[in-house]
């Protein structure tokens, strides 16, 4: 299927030449500056342009999606469209909004600015900025804004009738949500491609006459992925769910190279994508420095290598059992654990107070976090949450199934995911707000820090109103109050105003209880994903799809703890849950609390538990202050790459006790913090290292002031990794860029490798992107490669 899609799409320019693309850009030269830009542009890059322009002027689709590599310049190409279409004298809706990432809001302003010498007027349409009424926002040429904004400008009640959306929106909605656009531009657009995530269902609403994707990584999971591009640009027939799934979604499953051949087809007129390596007319596309991609090995020592092997000894048994059931979910947790130790100890075992070992949750700080909400929110309400999560896993349960059968329509029941970024709720990652809502632990801190976003409410009455509204809201902002989400109601976002979802969550015996309760008195099951199962037990063991090492549910619910002598011989599934979630407490009594799994010692947990600046180094830990002492004499700038923020906490820690200078750049932090940070790394004679997040900082930033990356932790889906590469290897780098990959012998990371190998070839058989599947996606076979398990 590769091969289909790859030569059709990769490196075409649609039978535009560069001769064809001067000549109706109106260009005499290659030298010459398009009308409105201050910046010449490079060959590919007036073809984009002149090809984007054709889509608008002439084509039937009014927009399409720009898809070049990471690093050609999409930016600038998106921008000379702009200049070259402007809205006419008659033409009533003149406003181009730009949706971007929160971290690209000031980037995209001053490219705009600077590439076209004041031609626009540009707003950046966020947290106290944000316009209040239509009217300003419609003296404006360009509205810069983010995800977050635009679903909070979409959000609606639960109750609005199907088919009456719009009129609401029209009617309730924010500023965003009412107005009518020129143009939307979705940078970064790969946010979209899961269709029921709330910013894929916002964007698809917006109105406007002309509509582009812009990404990089178009495709990472399936070519389901496809379908977000297609309802948001209204790209017909295709935009219809039934119509998409009846042609390409459900026929990858029963014949992928089938797929893979109408996927080619539906983006042949609709993408246009180059990559870096490819030629035109004979000539390189893009000259930049070599890029050289180094995997470093690296052996533990005799300490770290103890607890891994304990560890993974244990968590093999479990996920041995898990694999039983052909779920995939319910594998994260111990697989992750893996994948962190191989970073540093401290990153489980400082989570380990209440562990009974590194894979064991005790009970009791769940009981406490259930406590803790009864004294301040009353047994009510947790009694509504338990029956919520409830409601949650039935329908993730209904959903994991009707995926392994077919691309079903979307449903009405809640999902498990975060309703700010969509990922789903895994490794302990859900926080309940007090509203009863849920959201993932990294969203909750850039919501507490970042400035109150109101929901479109000032403007829309009268003068005293206004300010009133406006007031409440700075109010709010001073008691650290911010909006929910979903519902909008202002919330504490303190930590001690907001709760561990899995402390609530509820235990198998009472998911299935209710479950066969609503079955016999509904049969809502059956509705959800219309299968005839005859009883519950045909169902997919819901509590085996959670997503973390779980804990007890609220007290006085009739909770059913097995007694150490029931036989569980017919119900190894349950047995196993509850070994990693920590509820059997029965397997706890006459365990000494101090004793440690498999003779590990109590020093040596002590030992590499410190994170303060007692701090234990790691074998990576090591490796990198090796390599950073190495380059300084070359005077590059180097990144340092991690998923965890807790890993670069530990790095800050190490870096403190080698005198080594560093600056920081994660989600946590507020927009002007990060954009001072970056201001600083770019200057000379600055900090010459500086400390990203992954999944922060491989999204839309030019970081070409570096040219040195080392990466402390391996991606199931490369594409995060190659994102993060290309924020240094792009238009603007003049050295060579050199990337060290960390990876630890004989541990997961190696098997992870292997697996990424397979994987590359997904994407590229849409797009000759390489990237690999999100842990939830992967398949039975492929856990058991990388755990190193055999059936």
């Amino acid at each position: 299927m590769a091969e289909f899609i790859t030569k059709a799409i990769d490196n075409s320019s649609h039978g535009v030449t560069v001769k064809s693309a001067m000549e109706k850009l109106g260009l005499q030269s290659k030298r010459d500056l398009l009308p409105g830009l201050e910046i010449r542009l490079l060959p590919h890059q007036l073809i984009g342009v002149s090809w984007m322009i054709d889509q608008e002027r002439n084509g039937p689709h009014k927009g399409g999606i720009l898809a070049d590599e990471m690093g050609l310049g999409k930016t600038v190409q998106m921008i000379g469209t702009m200049a070259m279409n402007l809205p006419d004298e008659r033409e009533q809706h003149r406003t181009t909004l730009i949706v971007v990432p929160a971290a690209l809001l000031l980037q995209w302003k001053e490219e705009i600015e600077n590439k076209t010498n004041g031609l626009f007027t540009v707003h950046i349409h966020h947290g106290r900025d944000k316009l209040r009424s239509i009217h300003a926002i419609q003296e404006k040429d360009v509205i810069i804004t983010t995800y977050h904004t635009l679903n909070s400008d979409f959000a609606m009640p639960d109750d609005v009738e199907s088919g009456g959306e719009l009129q609401w929106l029209l009617d309730n909605g924010g500023l965003l949500a009412r107005m009518r656009w020129y143009r939307v531009i979705l940078d970064e657009s790969q946010f979209i491609r899961n269709r029921a995530t709330r910013s894929s269902k916002a964007v698809a609403m917006l109105r406007a006459k002309y509509r582009w994707c812009l990404t990089g990584t178009p495709i990472t999971n399936t070519l389901a992925d496809i379908y977000g591009y297609l309802r948001f640009g209204r790209f017909r027939p295709w935009n219809d769910w039934d119509a998409f799934n009846e042609h390409i979604a459900r026929i990858q499953i029963q014949d992928a190279p089938l797929a893979g051949l109408r996927a080619q087809e539906v983006l042949k007129p609709l993408l246009l994508r180059r990559t870096k390596d490819a030629d035109l007319e004979g000539e390189p596309l893009l000259q930049l420095p070599a890029k050289h991609i180094d995997i470093v090995t690296l052996e533990f020592s005799e300490d770290e290598r103890e607890l891994y092997d304990n560890f993974e000894k244990r968590a093999r048994i479990q996920i041995n059992r898990f694999l039983k059931d052909n779920n995939v979910v319910k594998k994260c947790v111990l697989i992750l654990r893996m994948r962190q130790l191989c970073c540093h100890p401290n990153l489980i075992l400082s989570q380990a107070e209440g562990f009974e070992d590194p894979t064991l949750l005790v009970g009791s700080d769940a009981d406490k976090e259930v406590a803790r909400a009864n004294t301040m929110l009353g047994p009510q309400w947790v009694m509504e949450v338990w029956e919520q999560l409830i409601r949650v896993l039935r329908s993730f349960m209904a959903r994991a199934k009707a995926s392994q059968l077919e691309f079903d329509d979307e449903m009405d029941e809640p999902e498990p995911t975060c309703p700010v970024c969509g990922d789903l709720f895994m490794n302990d990652s859900g926080r309940l707000l007090a509203c009863g809502h849920e959201i993932c632990a990294e969203c909750l801190q850039v919501l507490a820090t970042s400035p109150i976003v109101h929901n479109g409410e000032f403007g829309n009455a009268d003068e005293r109103t206004n300010l009133r509204i406006e007031k409440e809201f700075e109010t709010a902002a001073a008691k650290g109050l911010r909006p929910c989400p979903t519902c909008k109601k202002m919330m504490n976002l303190r930590p001690d105003h907001v709760f561990r979802s899995l402390a609530f969550e509820p235990s198998q015996d009472e998911v299935r209880n209710a479950l066969r309760r609503a079955d016999n008195a509904r049969r809502q099951i059956e509705e959800l994903i219309e299968l005839s199962w005859s009883s519950d037990e045909d169902l997919p063991d819901v509590a085996e799809l959670l997503s973390a090492a779980a804990s007890s549910s609220p007290k006085g619910k009739g909770k059913v703890v097995k007694d150490e002598g029931e036989d569980d011989n017919n119900t190894d599934a349950d047995l196993t849950m509850d070994e990693i979630r920590g509820k059997g407490k029965a397997r706890r009594q006459g365990r000494d609390s101090s004793e440690q799994p498999h003779g590990m010692s109590d020093h040596l947990i002590a030992t590499w538990k410190r994170g303060d600046n007692n701090l234990e180094p790691s074998t990576k830990m090591l490796a990198l202050a090796e390599h950073l002492q190495e380059w300084e004499s070359t005077g590059d700038k180097t990144i340092v790459f991690s998923q965890w923020t807790s890993m670069l906490d530990l790095l800050e820690t190490l870096f403190s006790r080698y005198g080594i200078r560093s600056l920081r750049y994660d989600g946590k932090m507020s927009r002007e913090a990060r954009e001072l940070v970056l201001s600083q790394f770019r200057k000379s004679g600055g900090p010459k290292v500086i400390l990203i997040s992954t999944k922060c900082g491989g999204v839309g930033l030019n970081l070409v002031s570096a040219n040195r990356i080392i990466n402390m932790d391996l991606g199931w889906n490369y594409a995060s990794e190659s994102q993060a590469y290309d924020r240094v290897h792009r238009l603007g780098q003049e050295k060579e860029v050199f990337v060290k990959r960390l990876v630890v012998r004989n541990t997961i990371e190696e098997r992870m490798l292997k697996l990424q190998e397979t994987k590359v070839g997904l994407a590229e058989a849409a797009l000759g992107e390489g990237t690999g599947v999100k842990l939830h996606k992967l398949s039975v076979k492929e856990l058991k490669d990388v755990s190193a398990m055999r059936s």
